[in-house]
């Protein structure tokens, strides 16, 4: 496979479920367990809203726009553009904006789901 382009517009991005509050998170995964079993990856984006998980994967998060919130056991970090997130498998997390925030995340190992 050696080198793969994603280009913007080419991104399908699908509404986060289980988002909580008067706004809406959308997803595009690009990087799935089809392409690498190792390595997973895409773009959120999130207007006035949070979202509650515990990660099951370690997961890098760069902020590209806005303002993005990690809120873990009520200690809450405050990511702005070009800011970055290390956060470790197995931590409660709660991903939220007051306004608008946009990141690209990098998870490992991108078959998570199927590991468990």
């Amino acid at each position: 496979m050696g080198v793969i382009l994603f280009k913007k517009e080419e991104y399908l991005f699908e509404p986060l479920e289980g988002t909580e509050g008067n706004g809406s998170a959308k997803i595009a995964r690009f990087v799935t367990d089809k392409i690498s079993s190792s390595l997973g990856g895409g773009i959120v984006k999130m207007e006035d809203c949070k979202f509650p998980w515990t990660v099951q994967y370690d997961e890098i998060l760069f902020v590209t726009e806005g303002e993005v919130i990690i809120d873990s056991n009520g200690e809450k970090r405050i990511g702005k553009e070009g800011d970055s997130f290390f956060i470790e498998k197995s931590t409660p997390i709660t991903y939220e904006t007051s306004s608008q925030g946009t990141f690209i995340f990098c998870l490992y190992p991108a078959n998570w789901s199927k590991q468990r």
